[in-house]
């Protein structure tokens, strides 16, 4: 039983083919046109690869490509197999949704009307379905919620210090992201240390272009630092994180910027980027640090210090720590933040090894012997999360 997956970026989309029995890739696709003109690469079993450039750029286009070149691979190496069961949709802010859920007309009208809580994602998201849904068009179509997994946050945790009638009536409460790659990394981390998930404490560090940090106990998300929508908490690539309220109601009165503009800045041109000028790619900012650039130096200082901060406040709210795990493109790749980002909480029990973590892989731990807690680097795998939710679904289905 074959289930595909679709995850549409704010500028990228990966497409895969997953088997339901024991989560294999069968086949996968990524388009890319971030940097103008669209990259196009898929990959099929035993290595069969296609790479096309330049090809039109957009969600729809995307689709077809990718279904075009599964269906020539699945003639090819699967020709007595039915067809994929189901495709499963990630969709970055889910609102009231705590769970998943079979798409229908209701659903995408609901999707719809949270676009401006994650403009650059919740869009191409349905962009996305429109496609996959005329391609496939007899099989269910599943949307798989980041937000969701913080759904089991406490009030006091979730609740915002603003009038009871925004909560009430608005909906305005803490959502919180990246739901799919904390419940993977959540998962994994307890596969990595011999334990199960109950009574196990862990603060995770998902760090790539969007950034967030989230408290887990028994496997569920008690506290994260991503709010309302994707700005607030960490400092990101782009974003900004979480600042003073009052600053954005000063620009906007004494600067004379407009709700749009500011929307922007906030997402596009702050964070990393906006603190060094020149960057938002954090393996250019390193390099532009060691030959002297101070404000990319600053970013990173910025950046290391935000999220040090973080994993003391959510250890807190854990009432101690049994591991700290680092995941997604600079949590898994840059062994440099990673020690920076280190330095410091040996006084919550927390000691990195330097050399096991400059020399390290994914899925590896990289703390000292002598640490009393763990530090783990996870691949995150939120394509394993979204088969695991698709299968939830359809046995729900089959059971009523």
């Amino acid at each position: 039983m074959k289930i595909i997956l679709l995850n549409a970026g704010s500028s990228s989309l990966k497409a895969s083919v997953l088997d339901a029995n024991d989560g294999s890739v069968v086949a996968c696709g990524q388009a890319d046109w971030k940097a103008g003109g669209a990259h196009y690469q898929f990959v099929g079993p035993e290595g069969a690869t296609s790479v096309l450039h330049n090809v039109e750029s957009g969600y729809s286009s995307a689709v077809q490509q990718f279904v075009e070149d599964w269906e020539n691979v699945r003639t090819r190496f699967f020709p007595t197999e039915p067809a994929p069961v189901a495709v499963g949709h990630r969709v970055v802010h889910g609102g009231p949704f705590t769970t998943s859920v079979r798409i229908n007309a209701d659903v995408r009208l609901r999707i719809s009307k949270l676009a401006d809580l994650a403009p650059l994602h919740n869009p191409p998201s349905l962009e996305t379905m429109a496609a996959a849904e005329t391609a496939f068009p007899e099989i269910p179509h599943i949307a798989v919620f980041d937000t969701a997994f913080h759904s089991t946050i406490p009030p006091e945790m979730h609740t915002y210090p603003v009038p009871d009638e925004w909560t009430t009536y608005w909906g305005i409460r803490r959502f919180g992201f990246h739901g799919l790659s904390h419940a993977y990394c959540a998962r994994r981390a307890a596969e990595l240390l011999g334990r199960t998930e109950t009574g196990l404490r862990l603060v995770i560090c998902h760090l790539g272009h969007g950034c967030s940090a989230t408290a887990v106990l028994d496997g569920r998300s008690i506290d994260t630092t991503m709010g309302y929508t994707p700005l607030e908490g960490l400092m990101m690539a782009t974003r900004c994180g979480s600042i003073d309220p009052g600053l954005l109601l000063y620009v906007m009165q004494c600067h004379d910027l407009k709700p749009e503009q500011l929307d922007e800045i906030l997402n596009r041109k702050s964070g990393l980027l906006g603190v060094s000028a020149i960057s938002s790619d954090m393996r250019e900012l390193l390099d532009a640090a060691r030959v002297g650039h101070e404000k990319a130096r600053l970013a990173i200082a910025m950046y290391i210090q935000r999220v040090r901060q973080t994993i003391g406040s959510l250890t807190v709210t854990l009432g101690g720590i049994d591991a700290l795990v680092f995941t997604a493109g600079v949590g898994e790749h840059s062994a440099e933040i990673r020690n920076s980002i280190s330095e410091g909480l040996e006084c919550i029990g927390l000691q990195i090894d330097r050399d096991a973590n400059h020399m390290c892989n994914p899925d590896t731990d990289v703390a000292t012997e002598n640490s009393a807690s763990r530090i783990l680097v996870i691949k995150t795998r939120e394509d394993l999360t979204m088969l695991h939710e698709v299968i939830n679904v359809l046995n729900r289905e089959t059971e009523n």
